[in-house]
């Protein structure tokens, strides 16, 4: 308890306002899209938006300074465990890795990340997913977590032909500015719950969750898009289009019976009316 008293007070306000930092969304540039599952004809998959380890790690030290902060790793392995890969049963091994990163004078926060020791970047897959984790334990790229995934049109190569838009709360000037997202599922540990670390590859079954994510996608859509009319028409006509938003995704707002694999927002995930 004294030692944690006693890093509470280093915390002046030049700190506070870095740690604040650690929580805003990367820039748009820095931000990039992969493929977690895929539809059975492999035309669909399911996106999540990333950033690469360098991002991370250009961020801690525009705060902290490159002698502000270091990464340690800790490696082992695990052997003689069998896989199937590419339709056949084979006997790998796995990579497990534990990143602790510590900001100087402040805390240390580890993370960890494992990869199949056959992949061909096995390791540094495995040494990227420990360092995010660890790093999203200071707040830096968790809002990633909000993100359920999208389903977008694959090419022959199973990239995405489209690149979805981010929404208005996970660009940098709005969060600073308070924007947050409509319904934050965090479990009550500081951790968001809709892990957004494309830890899963297999096929999934697209039908109800494809039909679920674009439904979800095309309200957080619709969420930027009269984010926009503040500038545009002030706060007073934004407030009042707003609310009538809340209103008409409310639970208890007159609408049609839901068919089957259609979404709309539990209530326990409301919208947050801006007041600005």
């Amino acid at each position: 308890m004294a030692s944690e008293q006693a890093t509470t007070s280093l915390l002046t306000p030049p700190i506070t306002s870095a740690i604040a930092e650690l929580e805003v969304p990367f820039p748009p540039e820095q931000v990039r899209w992969r493929v977690t599952n895929t539809a059975k004809d492999k035309r669909r998959g399911q996106i999540v938006p990333y950033a690469d380890p360098r991002a991370y790690a250009d961020r801690l030290s525009a705060l902290f300074t490159p002698q502000g902060w270091t990464r340690e790793y800790k490696i082992e392995t695990m052997g003689n465990l069998t896989r199937v890969k590419k339709g056949e049963s084979i006997v790998s091994g796995k990579i497990l890795v534990t990143c602790t990163v510590t900001i100087v004078h402040l805390w240390s926060h580890s993370g960890t990340g494992e990869e199949w020791a056959d992949d061909e970047n096995g390791m540094t897959s495995a040494d990227a997913q420990a360092f995010k984790r660890a790093c999203s334990c200071f707040g830096l790229g968790r809002y990633f977590y909000e993100f359920q995934g999208s389903w977008v049109d694959l090419d022959q190569h199973q990239q995405p032909k489209r690149i979805p838009s981010l929404p208005a709360w996970a660009i940098p000037e709005n969060w600073r500015k308070g924007m947050r997202p409509p319904g934050n599922t965090c479990n009550g540990n500081g951790f968001y719950t809709n892990g957004a670390n494309g830890s899963s590859h297999g096929n999934s079954k697209a039908n109800g969750s494809e039909a679920s994510a674009s439904a979800n996608s095309g309200v957080d859509e619709l969420d930027t898009r009269i984010a926009a009319l503040e500038k545009a028409v002030g706060s007073t006509l934004y407030r009042s289009v707003r609310a009538s938003t809340v209103a008409s995704n409310s639970p208890n707002s007159s609408t049609m019976p839901q068919q089957s694999g259609e979404s709309s927002r539990s209530s326990n995930q409301p919208y947050v009316v801006l007041t600005g």
